[in-house]
Protein backbone atom coordinates (compact mmCIF):
# COMPACT_ATOMS: atom_id res chain seq x y z
CA UNK A 1 0.00 0.00 0.00
CA UNK A 2 2.95 2.34 0.56
CA UNK A 3 4.33 1.66 -2.92
CA UNK A 4 4.95 4.54 -5.25
CA UNK A 5 2.19 3.35 -7.62
CA UNK A 6 -0.39 3.90 -4.90
CA UNK A 7 1.01 7.05 -3.34
CA UNK A 8 1.96 9.03 -6.42
CA UNK A 9 0.56 12.54 -6.46
CA UNK A 10 -2.32 13.20 -8.78
CA UNK A 11 -2.59 16.51 -10.70
CA UNK A 12 -5.78 18.31 -9.84
CA UNK A 13 -7.15 18.44 -13.40
CA UNK A 14 -6.80 14.66 -13.77
CA UNK A 15 -8.57 14.26 -10.44
CA UNK A 16 -11.60 16.12 -11.75
CA UNK A 17 -11.67 13.92 -14.86
CA UNK A 18 -11.68 10.84 -12.67
CA UNK A 19 -14.55 12.24 -10.63
CA UNK A 20 -16.59 12.69 -13.79
CA UNK A 21 -15.95 9.12 -14.91
CA UNK A 22 -16.77 7.77 -11.47
CA UNK A 23 -20.46 8.51 -11.91
CA UNK A 24 -20.91 5.17 -13.78
CA UNK A 25 -23.33 3.00 -11.71
CA UNK A 26 -21.95 0.04 -9.75
CA UNK A 27 -23.70 -2.66 -7.68
CA UNK A 28 -25.53 -1.07 -4.77
CA UNK A 29 -27.48 -1.45 -1.55
CA UNK A 30 -30.55 0.51 -0.50
CA UNK A 31 -29.86 3.65 1.48
CA UNK A 32 -31.07 7.20 1.90
CA UNK A 33 -28.92 9.41 -0.36
CA UNK A 34 -27.39 12.75 0.43
CA UNK A 35 -30.04 15.39 -0.19
CA UNK A 36 -29.26 17.25 -3.40
CA UNK A 37 -31.25 20.42 -3.78
CA UNK A 38 -29.53 22.40 -6.49
CA UNK A 39 -26.75 22.49 -9.02
CA UNK A 40 -23.29 23.74 -8.11
CA UNK A 41 -21.27 25.29 -10.88
CA UNK A 42 -18.06 23.43 -11.69
CA UNK A 43 -16.35 26.83 -11.61
CA UNK A 44 -17.56 27.70 -8.09
CA UNK A 45 -15.38 27.07 -5.04
CA UNK A 46 -17.25 27.10 -1.70
CA UNK A 47 -16.02 29.92 0.51
CA UNK A 48 -17.46 28.83 3.87
CA UNK A 49 -15.98 25.45 4.75
CA UNK A 50 -17.02 25.38 8.41
CA UNK A 51 -18.96 22.38 9.80
CA UNK A 52 -21.84 24.77 10.48
CA UNK A 53 -22.08 25.37 6.74
CA UNK A 54 -22.55 21.65 6.16
CA UNK A 55 -18.96 20.95 5.14
CA UNK A 56 -18.98 17.45 6.66
CA UNK A 57 -18.23 14.13 4.97
CA UNK A 58 -20.60 11.20 5.23
CA UNK A 59 -19.62 9.15 8.30
CA UNK A 60 -21.43 5.78 8.39
CA UNK A 61 -21.65 3.86 11.66
CA UNK A 62 -19.63 0.65 11.57
CA UNK A 63 -18.27 -1.85 14.06
CA UNK A 64 -15.26 -4.11 13.89
CA UNK A 65 -17.57 -6.93 12.82
CA UNK A 66 -19.25 -4.99 10.02
CA UNK A 67 -16.17 -3.20 8.62
CA UNK A 68 -15.05 -4.45 5.23
CA UNK A 69 -12.50 -3.40 2.59
CA UNK A 70 -12.93 -3.18 -1.14
CA UNK A 71 -10.41 -4.53 -3.65
CA UNK A 72 -8.37 -1.32 -3.46
CA UNK A 73 -8.12 -1.42 0.33
CA UNK A 74 -10.65 1.33 1.10
CA UNK A 75 -12.58 0.72 4.34
CA UNK A 76 -16.32 0.42 3.78
CA UNK A 77 -19.56 0.01 5.66
CA UNK A 78 -21.88 -2.90 4.80
CA UNK A 79 -23.62 -0.59 2.30
CA UNK A 80 -20.39 0.26 0.52
CA UNK A 81 -19.90 3.75 1.98
CA UNK A 82 -16.36 4.97 2.73
CA UNK A 83 -15.53 4.81 6.44
CA UNK A 84 -14.15 8.19 7.55
CA UNK A 85 -12.99 9.24 11.00
CA UNK A 86 -12.10 12.62 12.54
CA UNK A 87 -8.43 13.60 12.47
CA UNK A 88 -6.50 16.58 13.91
CA UNK A 89 -5.88 17.69 10.33
CA UNK A 90 -9.53 17.25 9.29
CA UNK A 91 -10.93 13.85 8.35
CA UNK A 92 -8.96 10.74 7.51
CA UNK A 93 -9.22 7.27 5.99
CA UNK A 94 -7.35 4.26 7.37
CA UNK A 95 -6.45 2.02 4.43
CA UNK A 96 -6.02 -1.72 4.77
CA UNK A 97 -2.49 -2.67 5.83
CA UNK A 98 -1.41 0.94 6.50
CA UNK A 99 -0.94 2.32 10.02
CA UNK A 100 -0.84 6.06 9.30
CA UNK A 101 -4.14 7.46 7.96
CA UNK A 102 -4.66 9.29 4.69
CA UNK A 103 -6.42 12.65 4.74
CA UNK A 104 -9.78 12.95 3.04
CA UNK A 105 -9.40 15.77 0.53
CA UNK A 106 -12.92 15.96 -0.87
CA UNK A 107 -16.19 14.10 -1.10
CA UNK A 108 -18.85 14.52 -3.76
CA UNK A 109 -22.35 13.09 -4.20
CA UNK A 110 -23.63 12.18 -7.65
CA UNK A 111 -27.36 11.47 -7.91
CA UNK A 112 -29.16 10.28 -11.03
CA UNK A 113 -32.67 9.21 -11.91
CA UNK A 114 -32.72 5.44 -12.27
CA UNK A 115 -36.36 4.76 -13.14
CA UNK A 116 -39.95 5.84 -12.66
CA UNK A 117 -42.45 3.13 -11.74
CA UNK A 118 -46.25 3.39 -12.02
CA UNK A 119 -48.12 0.57 -10.26
CA UNK A 120 -51.25 0.71 -12.42
CA UNK A 121 -52.13 -3.00 -12.58
CA UNK A 122 -50.72 -4.41 -9.34
CA UNK A 123 -47.98 -3.92 -6.78
CA UNK A 124 -44.53 -3.40 -8.33
CA UNK A 125 -41.50 -5.07 -6.75
CA UNK A 126 -38.05 -3.74 -7.58
CA UNK A 127 -35.11 -5.98 -6.61
CA UNK A 128 -32.04 -4.61 -4.83
CA UNK A 129 -28.50 -5.99 -5.23
CA UNK A 130 -28.71 -7.82 -1.89
CA UNK A 131 -31.77 -9.75 -3.10
CA UNK A 132 -34.36 -7.83 -1.08
CA UNK A 133 -37.35 -6.18 -2.73
CA UNK A 134 -38.76 -2.68 -2.58
CA UNK A 135 -42.55 -2.72 -2.83
CA UNK A 136 -44.41 0.04 -4.64
CA UNK A 137 -48.10 -0.28 -3.68
CA UNK A 138 -50.86 -0.53 -6.24
CA UNK A 139 -52.11 2.93 -7.11
CA UNK A 140 -48.80 4.65 -6.45
CA UNK A 141 -45.73 5.59 -8.44
CA UNK A 142 -42.12 5.87 -7.35
CA UNK A 143 -39.20 7.98 -8.52
CA UNK A 144 -36.11 5.79 -8.11
CA UNK A 145 -32.78 7.58 -7.77
CA UNK A 146 -29.23 6.32 -7.37
CA UNK A 147 -26.59 8.23 -5.42
CA UNK A 148 -22.86 7.47 -5.49
CA UNK A 149 -20.41 9.14 -3.11
CA UNK A 150 -17.02 9.92 -4.64
CA UNK A 151 -14.13 10.55 -2.25
CA UNK A 152 -10.70 11.96 -3.12
CA UNK A 153 -8.05 10.74 -0.69
CA UNK A 154 -4.62 12.23 -0.06
CA UNK A 155 -1.88 10.81 -2.28
CA UNK A 156 -4.02 8.14 -3.97
CA UNK A 157 -4.48 8.02 -7.72
CA UNK A 158 -7.99 6.54 -7.75
CA UNK A 159 -10.87 8.05 -5.78
CA UNK A 160 -13.20 5.87 -3.77
CA UNK A 161 -16.63 5.37 -5.34
CA UNK A 162 -19.31 4.08 -3.00
CA UNK A 163 -21.90 1.47 -3.83
CA UNK A 164 -24.94 3.03 -5.45
CA UNK A 165 -27.40 4.09 -2.77
CA UNK A 166 -31.01 3.58 -3.88
CA UNK A 167 -33.92 5.79 -2.84
CA UNK A 168 -37.61 5.71 -3.76
CA UNK A 169 -39.88 8.76 -3.61
CA UNK A 170 -43.52 7.67 -3.78
CA UNK A 171 -46.37 9.67 -5.27
CA UNK A 172 -50.07 8.92 -5.89
CA UNK A 173 -51.44 8.13 -9.33
CA UNK A 174 -54.02 10.70 -10.38
CA UNK A 175 -55.48 10.62 -13.90
CA UNK A 176 -58.02 12.67 -15.82
CA UNK A 177 -59.69 10.79 -18.70
CA UNK A 178 -61.73 11.80 -21.72
CA UNK A 179 -63.84 9.21 -23.48
CA UNK A 180 -66.96 8.31 -25.41
CA UNK A 181 -69.48 5.50 -25.19
CA UNK A 182 -72.31 4.07 -27.28
CA UNK A 183 -75.24 2.45 -25.52
CA UNK A 184 -78.95 2.31 -24.90
CA UNK A 185 -78.93 5.80 -23.35
CA UNK A 186 -77.19 7.25 -26.39
CA UNK A 187 -73.87 8.47 -27.71
CA UNK A 188 -72.18 10.04 -24.70
CA UNK A 189 -69.00 11.97 -24.01
CA UNK A 190 -67.27 11.28 -20.70
CA UNK A 191 -64.97 13.06 -18.26
CA UNK A 192 -63.57 10.76 -15.59
CA UNK A 193 -61.18 11.31 -12.69
CA UNK A 194 -59.38 8.39 -11.02
CA UNK A 195 -57.52 8.68 -7.70
CA UNK A 196 -54.82 6.07 -6.99
CA UNK A 197 -56.46 3.56 -9.37
CA UNK A 198 -59.13 3.07 -6.68
CA UNK A 199 -61.58 5.95 -6.39
CA UNK A 200 -63.33 7.48 -9.37
CA UNK A 201 -65.88 10.09 -10.28
CA UNK A 202 -67.34 10.96 -13.68
CA UNK A 203 -69.83 12.90 -15.71
CA UNK A 204 -71.31 11.59 -18.99
CA UNK A 205 -73.60 13.47 -21.33
CA UNK A 206 -74.79 13.25 -24.92
CA UNK A 207 -77.46 12.61 -27.48
CA UNK A 208 -80.01 9.91 -26.67
CA UNK A 209 -80.62 8.74 -30.23
CA UNK A 210 -83.04 6.12 -28.90
CA UNK A 211 -85.33 8.88 -27.66
CA UNK A 212 -88.83 8.46 -29.02
CA UNK A 213 -88.25 4.96 -30.46
CA UNK A 214 -88.61 1.47 -29.07
CA UNK A 215 -91.90 2.07 -27.34
CA UNK A 216 -92.56 0.42 -24.00
CA UNK A 217 -89.60 -1.94 -24.42
CA UNK A 218 -87.12 0.88 -23.78
CA UNK A 219 -89.23 3.05 -21.50
CA UNK A 220 -88.36 5.25 -19.71
CA UNK A 221 -84.89 5.45 -21.33
CA UNK A 222 -86.48 6.61 -24.59
CA UNK A 223 -88.49 9.44 -23.08
CA UNK A 224 -85.74 12.05 -23.44
CA UNK A 225 -83.38 13.42 -26.08
CA UNK A 226 -80.45 14.26 -23.83
CA UNK A 227 -78.86 11.85 -21.34
CA UNK A 228 -76.71 12.89 -18.40
CA UNK A 229 -75.00 10.47 -16.00
CA UNK A 230 -73.26 11.46 -12.77
CA UNK A 231 -71.49 8.78 -10.80
CA UNK A 232 -68.77 7.67 -8.45
CA UNK A 233 -67.29 4.35 -7.46
CA UNK A 234 -64.25 2.21 -6.88
CA UNK A 235 -61.80 0.62 -9.31
CA UNK A 236 -59.61 -2.44 -8.81
CA UNK A 237 -57.68 -5.06 -10.81
CA UNK A 238 -60.05 -7.56 -12.44
CA UNK A 239 -60.28 -11.27 -11.65
CA UNK A 240 -60.06 -12.60 -15.21
CA UNK A 241 -56.35 -12.10 -15.87
CA UNK A 242 -55.76 -15.77 -16.72
CA UNK A 243 -58.53 -15.66 -19.33
CA UNK A 244 -58.34 -12.21 -20.93
CA UNK A 245 -55.14 -10.68 -19.57
CA UNK A 246 -54.77 -7.54 -17.48
CA UNK A 247 -58.15 -5.95 -16.85
CA UNK A 248 -59.81 -3.57 -14.39
CA UNK A 249 -63.25 -3.61 -12.84
CA UNK A 250 -65.27 -0.64 -11.63
CA UNK A 251 -68.44 -0.64 -9.54
CA UNK A 252 -70.38 2.23 -8.07
CA UNK A 253 -73.46 4.43 -8.06
CA UNK A 254 -74.85 6.21 -11.10
CA UNK A 255 -77.56 8.87 -11.28
CA UNK A 256 -79.16 9.19 -14.70
CA UNK A 257 -81.00 12.30 -15.88
CA UNK A 258 -82.97 12.64 -19.12
CA UNK A 259 -83.94 15.98 -20.63
CA UNK A 260 -86.08 16.91 -23.64
CA UNK A 261 -89.44 15.42 -24.53
CA UNK A 262 -88.29 13.05 -27.28
CA UNK A 263 -91.40 10.88 -27.30
CA UNK A 264 -93.72 13.92 -27.45
CA UNK A 265 -96.11 12.21 -25.09
CA UNK A 266 -97.72 14.61 -22.60
CA UNK A 267 -98.31 11.67 -20.29
CA UNK A 268 -94.57 11.05 -19.74
CA UNK A 269 -92.30 13.35 -17.71
CA UNK A 270 -90.16 15.92 -19.50
CA UNK A 271 -87.31 15.28 -17.07
CA UNK A 272 -86.47 11.68 -16.19
CA UNK A 273 -84.34 10.80 -13.16
CA UNK A 274 -83.24 7.37 -11.98
CA UNK A 275 -80.73 6.26 -9.32
CA UNK A 276 -78.80 3.13 -10.05
CA UNK A 277 -75.57 1.17 -9.96
CA UNK A 278 -73.05 0.15 -12.59
CA UNK A 279 -70.41 -2.47 -13.33
CA UNK A 280 -67.63 -1.88 -15.83
CA UNK A 281 -64.96 -4.09 -17.37
CA UNK A 282 -61.95 -2.19 -18.75
CA UNK A 283 -59.14 -3.47 -20.98
CA UNK A 284 -56.10 -1.20 -21.26
CA UNK A 285 -53.68 -0.93 -24.20
CA UNK A 286 -55.33 -3.89 -25.86
CA UNK A 287 -52.97 -5.61 -28.33
CA UNK A 288 -50.34 -3.00 -27.44
CA UNK A 289 -52.16 -0.27 -29.43
CA UNK A 290 -49.00 0.21 -31.47
CA UNK A 291 -47.25 3.36 -30.30
CA UNK A 292 -48.63 4.21 -26.85
CA UNK A 293 -47.60 7.84 -27.36
CA UNK A 294 -49.73 8.31 -30.48
CA UNK A 295 -52.01 11.27 -29.95
CA UNK A 296 -49.98 12.60 -27.03
CA UNK A 297 -47.03 14.02 -28.93
CA UNK A 298 -43.64 12.32 -29.10
CA UNK A 299 -41.98 11.09 -25.94
CA UNK A 300 -39.08 13.37 -25.12
CA UNK A 301 -35.47 12.46 -24.55
CA UNK A 302 -35.20 10.46 -21.33
CA UNK A 303 -32.84 13.02 -19.82
CA UNK A 304 -35.66 15.57 -19.80
CA UNK A 305 -38.81 13.41 -19.97
CA UNK A 306 -39.22 11.07 -16.99
CA UNK A 307 -42.58 9.58 -18.06
CA UNK A 308 -42.51 5.77 -18.43
CA UNK A 309 -44.31 3.84 -21.15
CA UNK A 310 -47.42 3.24 -19.02
CA UNK A 311 -47.84 6.93 -18.19
CA UNK A 312 -50.61 7.28 -20.79
CA UNK A 313 -53.52 4.85 -20.71
CA UNK A 314 -55.92 3.97 -23.52
CA UNK A 315 -58.77 1.65 -22.68
CA UNK A 316 -61.82 -0.08 -24.12
CA UNK A 317 -64.64 -0.74 -21.70
CA UNK A 318 -67.99 -2.52 -21.47
CA UNK A 319 -70.53 -1.20 -19.00
CA UNK A 320 -73.83 -2.40 -17.54
CA UNK A 321 -76.10 -0.15 -15.48
CA UNK A 322 -79.13 -1.12 -13.42
CA UNK A 323 -81.58 1.62 -12.39
CA UNK A 324 -84.59 1.89 -10.13
CA UNK A 325 -87.37 3.79 -11.89
CA UNK A 326 -89.02 5.42 -8.90
CA UNK A 327 -90.61 8.07 -11.10
CA UNK A 328 -92.35 5.80 -13.65
CA UNK A 329 -92.09 2.36 -12.11
CA UNK A 330 -95.81 1.73 -11.81
CA UNK A 331 -96.21 2.06 -15.58
CA UNK A 332 -92.89 0.78 -17.00
CA UNK A 333 -91.50 -1.52 -14.32
CA UNK A 334 -89.27 -0.73 -11.40
CA UNK A 335 -85.97 -2.00 -12.85
CA UNK A 336 -84.36 -0.64 -16.02
CA UNK A 337 -81.10 -1.88 -17.57
CA UNK A 338 -78.60 0.08 -19.65
CA UNK A 339 -75.58 -1.28 -21.54
CA UNK A 340 -72.77 0.51 -23.37
CA UNK A 341 -69.29 0.08 -24.83
CA UNK A 342 -66.70 2.82 -25.10
CA UNK A 343 -63.17 4.13 -25.24
CA UNK A 344 -61.23 6.47 -22.94
CA UNK A 345 -57.72 7.82 -22.54
CA UNK A 346 -56.02 9.92 -19.88
CA UNK A 347 -55.28 13.43 -21.08
CA UNK A 348 -53.47 14.20 -17.82
CA UNK A 349 -51.42 11.70 -15.86
CA UNK A 350 -49.79 11.59 -12.43
CA UNK A 351 -47.42 14.33 -11.34
CA UNK A 352 -43.89 12.96 -11.12
CA UNK A 353 -41.82 14.82 -8.48
CA UNK A 354 -39.60 17.53 -9.92
CA UNK A 355 -35.97 16.46 -10.16
CA UNK A 356 -32.87 16.86 -12.33
CA UNK A 357 -31.86 13.81 -14.33
CA UNK A 358 -28.32 13.98 -12.93
CA UNK A 359 -26.72 16.18 -10.30
CA UNK A 360 -23.33 16.36 -8.57
CA UNK A 361 -22.74 18.32 -5.38
CA UNK A 362 -19.88 18.99 -2.99
CA UNK A 363 -20.34 17.21 0.34
CA UNK A 364 -16.95 17.99 1.85
CA UNK A 365 -13.91 20.00 0.75
CA UNK A 366 -10.77 20.23 2.85
CA UNK A 367 -8.91 23.52 3.09
CA UNK A 368 -5.75 21.92 1.69
CA UNK A 369 -7.58 20.64 -1.38
CA UNK A 370 -9.28 24.00 -1.84
CA UNK A 371 -5.90 25.73 -1.84
CA UNK A 372 -4.66 23.25 -4.46
CA UNK A 373 -7.60 24.14 -6.70
CA UNK A 374 -6.91 27.85 -6.25
CA UNK A 375 -3.28 27.22 -7.20
CA UNK A 376 -4.44 25.39 -10.32
CA UNK A 377 -6.56 28.42 -11.18
CA UNK A 378 -3.49 30.62 -10.92
CA UNK A 379 -1.50 28.33 -13.23
CA UNK A 380 -4.36 28.29 -15.72
CA UNK A 381 -4.58 32.08 -15.66
CA UNK A 382 -0.87 32.31 -16.46
CA UNK A 383 -1.26 29.92 -19.40
CA UNK A 384 -4.19 31.94 -20.70
CA UNK A 385 -2.26 35.16 -20.38
CA UNK A 386 0.71 33.67 -22.21
CA UNK A 387 -1.50 32.41 -25.04
CA UNK A 388 -3.55 35.59 -25.29
CA UNK A 389 -6.79 33.67 -24.81
CA UNK A 390 -9.86 35.21 -23.21
CA UNK A 391 -11.24 33.83 -19.91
Amino acid sequence: MESSSLLRRLPGVFTLLLLTAAAIPVPAQEARPFELTGSDSVFEIPEDLSPEAGNLPLMPDVTADTLRHDDNGFPESPRGLLVVRPDPAGYAVLMRGVEFPFLLYAQFANRQRDAVFLARDSEVQDPLPDGSLVNIPYGFGALKTTTAYISVVEGLVLPHVSDNQKAYQRFPLRDLYLGASLGITGLLAEVRYVERERLLGYARAGWDFMGGVGGAALAPLNYSALSVHLGAGVEFPGLLENLIGQNHWSVGADFRLGFGDADRDPGTPAVVWMPGAFFELEMRDLFGWGDRWAGFGPQGDYHDDARPLNYHVRALFARVGVYVDIQNGRDTGWITVDAAVGFRYNIAGPRIPEHPFKETRVVYLSEEYRQQILHQRELRAKRMEASGAKP
